[in-house]
């Protein structure tokens, strides 16, 4: 029995599928095909069974690696196989999810039953979606995340530790130092600059756990889960110190940059989190108004300013 005799039962069921289907032999030859597949090849049913091969028709990969008929035919086990690339000469590339079903006659593999259902549209408009939620909850300018998202990831991540013992969240705040005066000085295209290469000093200097955020302005907040207030002192100061040293440059003019920042721990037992923010923020303006251009922190009881360490990198 060959792979069309045994198809032949499912003829009538095939009809009424709503994706494109491709028959193969065990050697790999085409050997039948729907209307559905000729289509989005762009090519007639005639023209399908032509071929010598799948691959000559449509080829097909994952994360840019081909996925070659051979290597589908070498699966004996009925499958599925989601994101894969499919591109025909002179169209778009496919977003495709297929169908394998193997067909065997006494114990004797026969061929194979391609199913390929066309998911481009399905997943451009997730896209889309996926798109207009991250904008939603990010600084355009920066790429971190913004104040709304702040505020309800601070919520949230109290309720979910508030009820665990000793666990620690920390927050920063910091600001960029005379920040007015490079708006006015060298231009309102500088002082994008600065907040954009300010950011990416941010993320290189925290965790990817660590929630980054443009609260406004040249303002930044971070939350640091597991985070001590000496931990969180760490890194505020590794950040205070990557910023001091990086050349800043805008139309071949060099800006000397600073940045500002305030610690504080959450006491989850004691205060909301608008009041942890609130005391990162004291500690922020003790720093402004102690020489700017270092790190301090509120324990709850006081505000002091920590050294600047000199081997901070």
């Amino acid at each position: 029995m060959n792979i069309l005799e045994a198809f032949h039962p499912f003829e009538s069921f095939s009809k009424a599928l709503l994706d494109g289907y491709v028959l193969l032999d065990h050697k790999g030859h085409i050997q039948k095909s729907n209307q559905l597949f000729s289509i989005m090849l762009g090519i007639s049913g005639k023209q399908v069974l032509k071929a010598t091969s799948l691959d000559e028709l449509l080829t097909l990969s994952i994360n840019g690696v081909q996925l070659s008929a051979r290597e589908l035919l070498e699966k004996k086990n009925p499958s599925r196989i989601d994101e894969v690339t499919g591109q025909v000469p002179n169209m778009p590339p496919f977003n495709l999810i297929l169908g394998l079903y193997p067909f065997f006659h006494n114990e004797t593999y026969i061929g194979l039953f391609l199913l390929i259902r066309d998911v481009t549209a399905e997943t451009n408009l997730q896209g889309k979606y996926k798109d207009k939620a991250t904008q939603s909850i990010t600084d355009r300018l920066t790429g971190l995340y913004n104040r709304t998202y702040f505020d309800n990831y601070l919520e949230k991540v109290v309720h979910t530790f508030e009820r665990e013992k000793n666990h620690k969240v920390s927050v920063l705040m910091g600001d960029v130092d005379h920040f007015k005066n490079v708006n006015d000085t060298y231009g309102h295209q500088a002082g994008d600059y600065v907040l954009s290469e300010v950011s990416n000093l941010f993320r290189q200097s925290f965790r990817k756990t660590d929630i980054l955020c443009r609260y406004g302005g040249e303002e930044f907040l971070a939350i640091l889960p597991a985070t001590d207030l000496n931990g969180a002192l760490l890194v505020a100061e590794k950040f205070r110190s990557k910023v001091a040293e990086y050349p800043f440059v805008f139309s071949g003019q060099r800006m000397p940059i600073s940045i500002s920042l305030g610690a504080a721990q959450m006491r989850l037992e004691e205060e909301t989190p608008t009041q942890t923010v609130t005391r990162a923020d004291e500690s922020l303006y003790f720093s402004k108004e102690h020489g700017r251009n270092q790190v301090s922190f509120h324990d709850g009881k006081q505000i002091q300013a920590i050294k600047k360490s000199t081997e901070a990198k």
